[in-house]
């Protein structure tokens, strides 16, 4: 059987897709935690940003970092807005 150059790339490509897809599953339990721990601290800087100018600082700083960055990179799908 003989295997075009274009064709093991596709192979190659589909193997490594099937491989990331099923480590992805596999750490869907740890990316649950720190998103939850991420979360828990966005929402602990918010509840005393009024009061705490470094809480504040910290949201805007975590808000400029990230909300373009996410936006861009889902093409639109994800949103990171701290209000």
């Amino acid at each position: 059987m003989k295997i075009t150059k274009t064709r093991l790339k596709e192979i190659i490509k589909e193997e490594i897709e099937a491989k990331l897809l099923n480590e992805q599953v596999a750490n869907v339990g740890e990316i649950i935690l720190q998103g939850r721990a991420f979360f828990d601290r966005i929402i602990q800087f918010s509840k005393v940003a009024d009061e705490d100018p470094t809480a504040n600082a910290a949201l805007e700083q975590i808000r400029d970092a990230l909300s373009g960055d996410i936006e861009k990179e889902s093409h639109g799908y994800v949103k990171l807005v701290i209000s």
